[in-house]
């Protein structure tokens, strides 16, 4: 089945899938036998895609074989582990005074496999290829950035954007490819277009279609050089047959949920290295109900929420809490915002502060309103399919239910869960957000948000969401940014938990400097080293 690759240009889309859902796929493991036996023993890395439509990187629409294409390709602008941009296929740019123009200078010394120079004209072409691709091509979203481009030199050229805005430069990470090589090539199972020539760290030796695909080091690659000399690509059915491969020991690497890691310590996984997913999980508030206009209730719900108990008893501390709904492995998280640390205390205080006493000894906080006395009630919802979800709501309420609250829990099929959080039908809801490099703030918090489901107002926040859109260069993006997180934090419109963690796991063959980025898993991979398996 065909997955449309989301994450490097995707603004941000819901999470309401739930744990399990997915069609059947096909378990069956297309090669057999061991590639070391051709290749030479302990010398090759042995790694799995689907099977491939296309291999040309911006006509291909399946996100296992992008990862792979990530190795023979090089992208215009790359991106280091911390989401900041850096040199790559471009060494230097600079922005127009509006924002919306961006002059790039290439690196003159990079070559295609036959020897020919990466220039300008390959960038202008790569951009063509994607204006003339597959609506669900992997690099298809980077035309709702870019509106124009203009070759300045050989090794220079400016693209226009339709709007200045903080993170353009993320939907420039897309492949160059080869205008020479690729021209008129218009099908994309075309030979061409099943021969991929790049400028990246490997170059495609061979491929057998729907079995095996080698890379071997690409000696004119201008990078660091890759320990690995070879690598054989083997096709799989799906994520099941992945995780059979591997723990069969017919593939070396499997990326998964870092909370699934420990399963597979005793099925091959030697190595085993975390890192932060786009996945962000919240606590969110109604503001259509009153008691939520109310900043110190917010706070006492905040200060009520056990975030270390979830950490260490939902995460399995596989994710990484935060404060913000900014990724704390981002060079644009801020750290120094109110925390809101879990403290009951001062959650009963605040309550107090604002009215809420249990008035007639029975557990239960009441207060005088307009129409009588009112009882302190809250529905908190989750969708049944998330494990992690039911246990956050669960412990929230709880908590609640200690400090005087009257607690129901709405724990639903996804489907239902997801029509109630459109509707605005909750009082709080445990929800997750599928973050991206271009991830626009203003749709969740802005007062005309487009997923800003729970009906948060706030004029203050509002032109700070737009500074931080419209900023330009590394200094003002970031200050921006921390004035943008210190506001949310202060304001709580959600009540931040944490951005969950995935993990690579490696076989024993496997070592050297292994750093994985939900972006591009392979980024450090000319670090890496191969060798015998451990006894």
């Amino acid at each position: 089945m065909k997955k449309k690759f989301m994450v490097l240009i995707l603004l941000c889309v819901l999470i309401f899938t739930g744990c399990g859902e997915g069609g059947e796929e096909n378990n069956n493991f297309s090669v057999s036998g061991e590639v070391e036996q051709s290749q030479g023993e302990n010398h090759v890395l042995t790694l799995s895609m689907r099977v491939p439509e296309t291999l040309n990187p911006l006509r291909n629409r399946e996100e296992t074989v992008d990862t792979i294409l990530k190795l023979i390709y090089q992208p215009l602008i790359a991106f280091d582990e911390t989401g900041k941009p850096c040199p790559s296929v471009a060494e230097s740019w600079s922005f127009s005074e509006d924002g919306r123009t961006l002059s790039l200078q290439l690196r003159s010394d990079i070559t295609w496999q036959n020897g020919a120079t990466l220039t300008a004209d390959d960038v202008a072409f790569s951009i063509e290829t994607i204006q003339a691709a597959e609506v669900d091509s992997v690099y298809k979203k980077v035309l709702d950035y870019i509106s124009s481009y203009h070759k300045t030199g050989q090794y220079s050229i400016d693209i226009s954007f339709y709007t200045p805005y903080s993170k353009n430069l993320a939907a420039l990470e897309f492949p160059v490819i080869s205008a020479a090589y690729y021209q008129g090539q218009t099908d994309p199972k075309s030979e061409v277009n099943l021969t991929p020539r790049g400028s990246g760290p490997y170059a495609m030796e061979s491929y057998s279609v729907a079995s095996e695909m080698i890379l071997t080091a690409n000696p004119s690659y201008v990078g660091q050089k890759p320990a690995i000399e070879t690598i054989s690509v083997r096709t799989t059915g799906g994520a099941e047959t992945d995780v059979f491969a591997f723990n069969q020991g017919m593939t070396d690497v499997l990326v998964t949920d870092a909370g699934d890691a420990g399963r597979y310590a005793d099925e091959g996984a030697v190595g085993v290295y975390q890192f932060t997913s786009n996945q962000y999980d919240f606590i969110g508030f109604n503001f259509q109900r009153d008691l939520f206009q109310d900043k110190n209730m917010r706070q006492a719900v905040a200060y009520a929420l056990p975030k270390t108990a979830i950490y260490d008893n939902v995460y399995l501390q596989y994710a990484n809490l935060t404060n913000t709904p900014v990724s704390p492995s981002s060079w644009l998280y801020e750290e120094n915002v109110a925390p809101f640390e879990y403290d009951s205390s001062m959650a009963a205080t605040l309550l107090k502060n604002v009215g809420w006493t249990d008035k007639n000894g029975d557990g239960r906080l009441e207060k005088d309103g307009e129409n009588g006395q009112e009882q302190l009630q809250v529905t908190i919802l989750a969708n049944q399919e998330n494990g992690a979800r039911r246990q956050i709501a669960t412990k929230l309420g709880d908590e609640l239910i200690l400090l005087g609250f009257d607690v129901s829990l709405d724990i639903l099929p996804f489907v239902e869960y997801q029509e109630k959080f459109i509707n605005g039908d909750f009082d709080l809801v445990v929800g997750g957000w599928q973050m991206s490099p271009v991830t626009n703030l203003y749709d969740f918090f802005g007062t005309n948000g487009s997923l800003n489901y729970i009906g948060y107002q706030d004029e203050q926040l509002d032109a700070l969401l737009l500074a931080a859109n419209e900023a330009v260069g590394e200094g003002a993006t970031l200050l921006a940014y921390s004035s943008l997180q210190k506001r949310i934090a202060e304001e709580l419109p959600y009540i931040s938990i944490a951005f969950r963690n995935k993990a690579m796991l490696t076989s024993a063959r496997v070592g050297g400097e292994i750093i994985p980025t939900e972006d591009d898993i392979f980024n450090s991979i000319a670090g890496w080293t191969y060798g015998s398996e451990k006894e």
